[in-house]
């Protein structure tokens, strides 16, 4: 009687195409995409096109179109939508005309955000891109996750730029300060863009509030936990970035926007007055300045 031979070993890397559960563990360390290979984006910097991800992962768009089919909840849950109609136009007008000559012509436009796109090389198997991707994935998971267990460091500070204002600039009246955000090139504005349901162009669009490319970006970002709205898309809106928000201050300072008492300014950075402290928050030293 002869022995079955056992099945040969799955490869390291690809266990993340098989378990759900892995891949969900590494979505959120969207820098391997950047790590692996450089990553051309939309003008918004915030998606790219099916054919921009099948150039990515250098595979043919069929091959992309077949991944969407058998994992589209995934990949919508992690960010993948598709614009149409009145969302489209909106969107053509958000990104300044800078993307026509990607989506001229076309009815409905396929984007994928960077989780998304993470997500697509997280499953892809034929691509060598992807293999990669899954590799730095599973090695930085390997390497991080001894050090992470014994001491978990605090959630860092994400300020709304509500609460943000209030802190800071609480002289200044909510509706000038967001004025000052969409003007000076920090926040897209998309007040009234989109139709109610008679007709009116009552609605913001769904990326009201997000940062604007290039100088948004420095200081604002993206919650990492967003919210999916009645037609499946993600939502949210930008937060300070905890490591930025000093300069952020100092920024608005140097641009006309009158602070709160407590704040003074010093000769190359922020300072507040009186009692001063340090707490080293998701990996980042910042230091905390309280008022009197």
């Amino acid at each position: 009687m002869h022995a079955i031979a056992p099945p040969p070993p799955i490869s390291n890397e690809l266990v993340l195409t098989e378990s759900r559960t892995m891949r969900a563990q590494t979505i959120g360390r969207t820098d391997a995409l950047d790590k692996v290979k450089a990553l051309a984006m939309l003008p918004d910097s915030l998606h790219v096109t099916t054919e921009m991800a099948a150039a990515y992962y250098e595979v043919d768009t069929e091959a992309i179109h077949s991944l969407v089919r058998r994992n589209r909840d995934e990949l919508e849950q992690n960010g993948m939508h598709t614009l149409q109609g009145a969302e489209l136009r909106a969107f053509k007008v958000e990104t300044g005309g800078q993307g026509d000559h990607l989506f001229n012509g076309v009815r409905t436009l396929r984007l994928f955000t960077r989780r998304a796109l993470l997500n697509v090389g997280q499953l892809l198997t034929e691509s060598q891109v992807a293999r990669r991707v899954r590799e730095h994935l599973l090695n930085v998971e390997q390497g991080v996750r001894p050090q992470a267990e014994p001491r978990q460091l605090p959630q860092a500070k994400r300020l709304p730029p509500k609460t943000f204002r209030q802190q800071y600039f609480s002289d200044v009246p909510e509706g000038r300060f967001f004025q000052h955000l969409y003007t000076h090139d920090y926040l897209l504005d998309q007040r009234n863009q989109r139709r109610d349901e008679f007709g009116n162009l009552t609605k913001d669009g769904f990326r009201h509030g997000h940062p604007k490319a290039g100088k948004g970006d420095r200081f604002f970002m993206l919650p990492e936990v967003m919210h999916v709205d009645a037609n499946g898309r993600l939502r949210g809106r930008a937060v300070v970035r905890p490591d930025r928000i000093q300069d952020l201050v100092e920024q608005l300072i140097s641009e006309g926007l009158r602070h709160n008492p407590s704040i003074t300014r010093g000769p190359s950075r922020l300072a507040l007055t009186a009692s001063e402290s340090t707490e080293v928050v998701d990996g980042y030293r910042i230091t905390m300045r309280r008022g009197a």
